[in-house]
Protein backbone atom coordinates (compact mmCIF):
# COMPACT_ATOMS: atom_id res chain seq x y z
CA UNK A 1 0.00 0.00 0.00
CA UNK A 2 0.89 3.58 -0.61
CA UNK A 3 1.69 5.41 2.43
CA UNK A 4 1.62 9.24 3.12
CA UNK A 5 3.46 10.89 5.73
CA UNK A 6 1.54 11.54 9.08
CA UNK A 7 3.43 13.95 11.47
CA UNK A 8 6.45 16.36 12.63
CA UNK A 9 9.33 15.69 14.45
CA UNK A 10 12.14 16.68 17.30
CA UNK A 11 12.60 20.44 17.73
CA UNK A 12 16.01 21.06 16.63
CA UNK A 13 16.98 22.54 19.95
CA UNK A 14 16.08 19.38 21.86
CA UNK A 15 18.36 17.51 19.14
CA UNK A 16 20.81 20.51 20.26
CA UNK A 17 20.74 19.53 24.06
CA UNK A 18 21.32 15.68 23.43
CA UNK A 19 24.09 16.16 20.81
CA UNK A 20 25.97 19.11 21.83
CA UNK A 21 26.80 21.32 25.35
CA UNK A 22 25.61 24.83 24.63
CA UNK A 23 26.83 27.60 26.42
CA UNK A 24 24.95 31.10 25.58
CA UNK A 25 26.72 34.51 24.68
CA UNK A 26 24.39 37.08 26.33
CA UNK A 27 25.04 39.54 23.71
CA UNK A 28 22.73 39.96 20.90
CA UNK A 29 23.98 40.24 17.48
CA UNK A 30 21.97 42.23 15.35
CA UNK A 31 18.81 41.02 16.96
CA UNK A 32 20.38 37.25 16.69
CA UNK A 33 20.99 34.73 19.77
CA UNK A 34 24.41 33.97 19.16
CA UNK A 35 25.28 30.23 20.83
CA UNK A 36 28.42 28.99 20.79
CA UNK A 37 28.23 24.55 20.45
CA UNK A 38 30.46 22.47 21.20
CA UNK A 39 30.15 18.61 20.28
CA UNK A 40 30.39 16.54 23.52
CA UNK A 41 29.94 13.30 21.49
CA UNK A 42 29.34 14.14 18.26
CA UNK A 43 29.06 10.36 16.14
CA UNK A 44 26.09 9.27 14.51
CA UNK A 45 24.18 9.24 17.73
CA UNK A 46 20.66 10.34 18.34
CA UNK A 47 20.47 10.12 22.54
CA UNK A 48 21.61 6.94 23.63
CA UNK A 49 20.41 5.30 20.26
CA UNK A 50 22.99 4.85 18.07
CA UNK A 51 22.60 4.02 14.46
CA UNK A 52 24.16 1.42 12.40
CA UNK A 53 25.70 3.51 9.51
CA UNK A 54 27.55 1.62 6.73
CA UNK A 55 30.81 4.21 7.45
CA UNK A 56 33.81 2.80 8.83
CA UNK A 57 36.77 5.09 10.55
CA UNK A 58 38.69 4.38 7.57
CA UNK A 59 36.37 6.30 4.88
CA UNK A 60 37.53 9.81 4.28
CA UNK A 61 35.27 12.21 4.87
CA UNK A 62 34.36 13.69 1.55
CA UNK A 63 35.57 11.14 -1.28
CA UNK A 64 33.20 11.49 -3.43
CA UNK A 65 35.07 10.36 -6.43
CA UNK A 66 36.46 6.84 -5.88
CA UNK A 67 34.66 3.62 -6.91
CA UNK A 68 32.02 2.36 -4.35
CA UNK A 69 33.42 -0.24 -2.10
CA UNK A 70 30.06 -1.24 -0.14
CA UNK A 71 27.01 -1.70 -2.20
CA UNK A 72 23.49 -2.89 -0.18
CA UNK A 73 22.31 -5.52 -2.14
CA UNK A 74 18.52 -3.78 -1.82
CA UNK A 75 19.75 -0.23 -3.32
CA UNK A 76 18.40 0.15 -7.25
CA UNK A 77 20.07 3.21 -9.14
CA UNK A 78 18.39 4.83 -11.71
CA UNK A 79 18.64 2.45 -14.44
CA UNK A 80 21.15 3.92 -16.68
CA UNK A 81 23.76 3.60 -13.60
CA UNK A 82 23.25 0.08 -12.95
CA UNK A 83 25.59 -2.90 -13.36
CA UNK A 84 23.85 -5.40 -15.34
CA UNK A 85 20.67 -5.20 -17.51
CA UNK A 86 18.59 -7.19 -14.55
CA UNK A 87 19.09 -4.40 -12.14
CA UNK A 88 18.05 -1.74 -14.65
CA UNK A 89 14.49 -3.64 -15.15
CA UNK A 90 13.95 -3.63 -11.54
CA UNK A 91 14.82 0.04 -11.41
CA UNK A 92 12.20 0.16 -14.15
CA UNK A 93 9.57 -1.27 -12.58
CA UNK A 94 10.06 0.10 -9.17
CA UNK A 95 9.30 3.68 -10.99
CA UNK A 96 6.85 3.14 -12.61
CA UNK A 97 2.71 3.77 -12.25
CA UNK A 98 0.59 6.35 -10.26
CA UNK A 99 2.30 4.88 -7.43
CA UNK A 100 5.49 3.51 -7.44
CA UNK A 101 7.11 0.58 -5.58
CA UNK A 102 9.87 2.28 -5.04
CA UNK A 103 8.02 4.80 -2.61
CA UNK A 104 6.33 2.64 -0.85
CA UNK A 105 6.66 3.55 3.01
CA UNK A 106 7.61 7.03 1.69
CA UNK A 107 5.74 10.56 1.49
CA UNK A 108 3.53 10.82 -1.72
CA UNK A 109 5.02 12.95 -4.03
CA UNK A 110 3.75 15.27 -6.65
CA UNK A 111 5.52 13.64 -9.24
CA UNK A 112 4.05 15.92 -12.05
CA UNK A 113 4.08 19.06 -10.24
CA UNK A 114 6.48 22.41 -10.95
CA UNK A 115 6.03 21.47 -14.64
CA UNK A 116 7.17 18.16 -15.02
CA UNK A 117 10.84 19.32 -13.29
CA UNK A 118 10.78 16.64 -10.15
CA UNK A 119 13.18 13.63 -11.70
CA UNK A 120 14.41 10.85 -9.78
CA UNK A 121 18.44 10.44 -8.84
CA UNK A 122 17.86 7.39 -6.99
CA UNK A 123 15.60 4.94 -7.11
CA UNK A 124 15.75 2.49 -3.92
CA UNK A 125 15.73 4.42 -1.10
CA UNK A 126 14.58 7.61 -3.44
CA UNK A 127 16.11 10.40 -4.15
CA UNK A 128 14.58 13.15 -6.00
CA UNK A 129 15.84 16.63 -7.28
CA UNK A 130 13.60 19.97 -8.49
CA UNK A 131 15.64 22.55 -9.69
CA UNK A 132 13.96 26.36 -10.08
CA UNK A 133 12.08 25.39 -6.58
CA UNK A 134 12.86 28.26 -5.29
CA UNK A 135 13.26 31.77 -8.02
CA UNK A 136 16.69 33.87 -7.41
CA UNK A 137 14.52 36.52 -5.96
CA UNK A 138 13.28 33.83 -3.49
CA UNK A 139 16.80 32.63 -3.01
CA UNK A 140 17.94 36.69 -2.28
CA UNK A 141 14.88 36.82 0.15
CA UNK A 142 16.07 33.97 2.69
CA UNK A 143 19.81 35.23 2.49
CA UNK A 144 18.93 38.01 3.86
CA UNK A 145 17.74 36.67 6.78
CA UNK A 146 21.03 35.71 7.67
CA UNK A 147 21.99 39.15 7.70
CA UNK A 148 23.59 41.36 10.73
CA UNK A 149 20.27 42.96 10.51
CA UNK A 150 16.98 40.51 9.51
CA UNK A 151 14.63 42.73 7.49
CA UNK A 152 12.14 44.21 9.71
CA UNK A 153 8.63 42.09 10.16
CA UNK A 154 10.78 38.78 10.38
CA UNK A 155 11.28 38.52 14.35
CA UNK A 156 13.76 36.88 16.44
CA UNK A 157 16.16 34.56 14.41
CA UNK A 158 18.64 32.69 16.65
CA UNK A 159 22.18 32.24 14.75
CA UNK A 160 24.37 29.53 16.20
CA UNK A 161 27.80 29.06 15.64
CA UNK A 162 29.54 25.10 15.40
CA UNK A 163 33.00 24.45 15.33
CA UNK A 164 34.49 21.10 16.49
CA UNK A 165 38.06 20.40 18.38
CA UNK A 166 40.72 18.51 16.76
CA UNK A 167 39.81 15.90 19.24
CA UNK A 168 36.94 15.79 17.33
CA UNK A 169 37.48 15.93 13.64
CA UNK A 170 37.69 11.86 13.51
CA UNK A 171 36.68 10.51 10.01
CA UNK A 172 34.83 7.85 12.17
CA UNK A 173 32.41 10.95 13.80
CA UNK A 174 29.96 13.29 11.93
CA UNK A 175 32.47 16.27 12.07
CA UNK A 176 30.32 19.76 11.49
CA UNK A 177 31.73 23.10 10.79
CA UNK A 178 28.88 25.39 9.85
CA UNK A 179 26.62 28.55 11.05
CA UNK A 180 22.84 28.11 11.66
CA UNK A 181 19.71 30.07 11.70
CA UNK A 182 16.74 29.08 12.92
CA UNK A 183 13.82 30.80 11.91
CA UNK A 184 10.31 31.45 12.30
CA UNK A 185 7.23 30.24 10.10
CA UNK A 186 5.64 34.14 9.93
CA UNK A 187 8.94 35.18 8.06
CA UNK A 188 7.25 35.78 4.81
CA UNK A 189 11.03 35.31 3.36
CA UNK A 190 10.52 31.09 3.85
CA UNK A 191 6.67 31.50 2.72
CA UNK A 192 7.96 29.89 -1.02
CA UNK A 193 9.90 27.56 0.77
CA UNK A 194 7.01 25.91 2.94
CA UNK A 195 4.39 26.29 -0.22
CA UNK A 196 6.88 24.69 -2.53
CA UNK A 197 7.26 21.83 0.45
CA UNK A 198 3.71 21.28 0.58
CA UNK A 199 3.04 21.28 -3.37
CA UNK A 200 5.52 18.35 -3.84
CA UNK A 201 4.65 16.45 -0.48
CA UNK A 202 0.97 17.30 -0.94
CA UNK A 203 0.22 14.64 2.28
CA UNK A 204 2.07 16.33 4.75
CA UNK A 205 1.03 18.59 6.82
CA UNK A 206 2.48 21.73 7.89
CA UNK A 207 2.79 20.89 11.23
CA UNK A 208 4.68 17.87 10.85
CA UNK A 209 7.68 20.52 9.72
CA UNK A 210 10.16 20.97 12.48
CA UNK A 211 12.00 24.95 12.89
CA UNK A 212 13.62 26.16 9.69
CA UNK A 213 16.85 26.08 9.43
CA UNK A 214 19.16 27.91 7.44
CA UNK A 215 22.86 26.93 7.04
CA UNK A 216 26.03 28.38 6.06
CA UNK A 217 29.61 26.73 4.98
CA UNK A 218 32.15 28.84 4.73
CA UNK A 219 35.50 27.85 2.99
CA UNK A 220 37.56 23.98 3.02
CA UNK A 221 36.90 23.96 6.82
CA UNK A 222 33.37 23.73 6.83
CA UNK A 223 31.42 20.86 6.05
CA UNK A 224 29.18 18.20 7.66
CA UNK A 225 30.76 14.33 7.55
CA UNK A 226 28.83 10.83 7.17
CA UNK A 227 25.99 11.16 8.70
CA UNK A 228 22.19 10.01 9.24
CA UNK A 229 19.50 11.77 9.32
CA UNK A 230 17.13 10.01 11.39
CA UNK A 231 16.42 10.40 15.50
CA UNK A 232 17.61 7.53 17.98
CA UNK A 233 14.85 6.38 19.92
CA UNK A 234 15.15 8.64 22.74
CA UNK A 235 15.23 11.86 20.49
CA UNK A 236 11.83 11.01 18.27
CA UNK A 237 9.33 11.00 20.85
CA UNK A 238 5.83 12.20 20.43
CA UNK A 239 6.46 15.70 21.14
CA UNK A 240 8.57 15.69 19.01
CA UNK A 241 6.40 14.60 15.84
CA UNK A 242 8.29 11.04 16.04
CA UNK A 243 10.69 10.13 13.50
CA UNK A 244 12.51 11.91 10.74
CA UNK A 245 10.68 10.92 7.38
CA UNK A 246 12.03 13.33 4.90
CA UNK A 247 14.64 15.52 4.19
CA UNK A 248 14.25 18.60 2.02
CA UNK A 249 17.59 19.85 1.70
CA UNK A 250 17.20 23.80 -0.96
CA UNK A 251 20.67 25.24 -1.97
CA UNK A 252 20.34 29.39 -2.17
CA UNK A 253 23.66 30.03 -4.49
CA UNK A 254 26.42 28.33 -6.49
CA UNK A 255 29.57 27.43 -5.13
CA UNK A 256 32.76 25.28 -5.94
CA UNK A 257 32.46 21.66 -4.41
CA UNK A 258 30.30 21.93 -1.82
CA UNK A 259 28.00 18.96 -3.49
CA UNK A 260 25.77 16.36 -1.24
CA UNK A 261 27.31 12.86 -0.85
CA UNK A 262 25.50 9.90 -0.49
CA UNK A 263 28.11 7.19 0.96
CA UNK A 264 26.62 4.13 -0.43
CA UNK A 265 24.60 5.11 -3.36
CA UNK A 266 25.65 4.61 -6.50
CA UNK A 267 25.53 7.55 -9.23
CA UNK A 268 27.04 7.71 -12.64
CA UNK A 269 30.39 5.66 -13.41
CA UNK A 270 30.17 3.86 -10.83
CA UNK A 271 30.97 6.37 -8.20
CA UNK A 272 28.59 8.05 -5.39
CA UNK A 273 25.90 10.17 -5.96
CA UNK A 274 26.95 13.78 -5.89
CA UNK A 275 24.69 16.69 -6.13
CA UNK A 276 26.14 19.63 -6.84
CA UNK A 277 24.56 23.08 -5.25
CA UNK A 278 22.54 24.99 -7.96
CA UNK A 279 20.74 28.50 -6.87
CA UNK A 280 16.84 27.23 -6.55
CA UNK A 281 17.75 23.40 -6.44
CA UNK A 282 16.05 21.08 -3.90
CA UNK A 283 16.88 17.79 -3.09
CA UNK A 284 14.42 15.23 -1.63
CA UNK A 285 14.95 12.08 0.57
CA UNK A 286 13.73 9.82 3.27
CA UNK A 287 16.06 9.01 6.36
CA UNK A 288 13.31 6.57 7.32
CA UNK A 289 10.70 4.69 5.93
CA UNK A 290 7.06 3.64 7.48
CA UNK A 291 5.89 0.66 7.64
CA UNK A 292 6.53 -2.04 5.56
CA UNK A 293 8.12 -1.69 1.81
CA UNK A 294 8.05 -4.60 -0.51
CA UNK A 295 11.81 -3.50 -2.05
CA UNK A 296 13.54 -3.01 0.76
CA UNK A 297 12.15 -5.49 3.44
CA UNK A 298 12.39 -8.28 0.65
CA UNK A 299 16.12 -7.57 -0.16
CA UNK A 300 17.08 -6.76 4.00
CA UNK A 301 17.03 -10.25 3.90
CA UNK A 302 20.52 -10.11 1.97
CA UNK A 303 21.71 -7.77 3.30
CA UNK A 304 21.14 -9.13 7.24
CA UNK A 305 24.40 -9.04 8.45
CA UNK A 306 24.28 -5.14 8.05
CA UNK A 307 20.68 -4.49 8.17
CA UNK A 308 19.26 -2.34 5.69
CA UNK A 309 16.50 -0.66 7.80
CA UNK A 310 16.81 0.23 12.16
CA UNK A 311 14.12 -0.92 14.75
CA UNK A 312 10.67 -0.20 14.57
CA UNK A 313 9.53 2.84 16.88
CA UNK A 314 6.64 3.86 18.10
CA UNK A 315 5.14 5.50 14.85
CA UNK A 316 6.27 2.33 12.98
CA UNK A 317 9.29 4.07 11.21
CA UNK A 318 12.50 2.61 11.12
CA UNK A 319 15.89 4.19 10.39
CA UNK A 320 16.62 3.65 6.60
CA UNK A 321 20.73 3.43 7.01
CA UNK A 322 21.56 3.65 3.30
CA UNK A 323 21.20 7.16 3.09
CA UNK A 324 24.01 8.20 4.97
CA UNK A 325 24.95 11.10 3.63
CA UNK A 326 27.67 14.56 3.98
CA UNK A 327 27.82 18.00 3.03
CA UNK A 328 31.39 18.27 0.97
CA UNK A 329 33.20 21.63 1.90
CA UNK A 330 33.10 24.68 -0.12
CA UNK A 331 36.33 25.93 -2.02
CA UNK A 332 37.67 29.10 -3.50
CA UNK A 333 37.61 32.67 -2.73
CA UNK A 334 34.65 35.33 -1.23
CA UNK A 335 31.38 34.12 -2.23
CA UNK A 336 32.54 31.08 -4.62
CA UNK A 337 33.90 29.38 -1.27
CA UNK A 338 30.72 30.02 0.28
CA UNK A 339 27.65 27.24 0.78
CA UNK A 340 24.43 28.40 1.47
CA UNK A 341 21.18 25.61 1.78
CA UNK A 342 17.73 25.67 3.58
CA UNK A 343 17.04 22.80 5.06
CA UNK A 344 13.50 20.91 6.28
CA UNK A 345 12.51 18.05 8.18
CA UNK A 346 9.50 16.69 8.27
CA UNK A 347 8.05 14.29 11.02
CA UNK A 348 5.87 11.41 11.06
CA UNK A 349 3.26 12.94 12.76
CA UNK A 350 2.59 17.09 14.19
CA UNK A 351 5.88 18.51 15.44
CA UNK A 352 6.04 20.62 18.60
CA UNK A 353 8.27 23.69 18.51
CA UNK A 354 10.54 24.74 21.42
CA UNK A 355 13.51 26.46 19.79
CA UNK A 356 12.30 30.22 20.19
CA UNK A 357 10.36 28.91 23.38
CA UNK A 358 7.08 26.84 23.71
CA UNK A 359 4.12 28.75 21.78
CA UNK A 360 6.11 31.46 20.04
CA UNK A 361 7.15 29.79 17.02
CA UNK A 362 3.46 28.41 15.39
CA UNK A 363 2.61 26.47 12.24
CA UNK A 364 -0.51 28.70 12.44
CA UNK A 365 1.77 31.60 11.44
CA UNK A 366 3.66 30.65 8.98
CA UNK A 367 2.07 32.93 5.50
CA UNK A 368 1.10 30.50 2.87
Amino acid sequence: SYHRCAAPLLAGVAELRLTWSLSLDRSVVGGAFLIARKPNSVGRKRGTATLSSSCSSSDDLWDADSPLQQEWASSLPMPENARDPSMANRARNAMRGAYPTALEGRCNINLDGFDGRVQWLHVDPPVMLVDDFLTDTECDAVLELTNVSPPPGVGRVIKIESRLSDSNKTRASASRSSTTWYVRYAAAAVAPLLNGLLELLPKVALEQLEEVQLVRYAGEGQGFGWHEDALGVDAATPEAGGQRVATLLVYLDECDNGRTLFHDLMGVNNQRLAVSPKRGRALLFFPAATGTTTLGDAASLIDDSRKTFGDAYFDDTRADHRTSHAGEPPSGDGIKGQKHIAQLWIHSSEHTPVVFGRGINKHAEARL
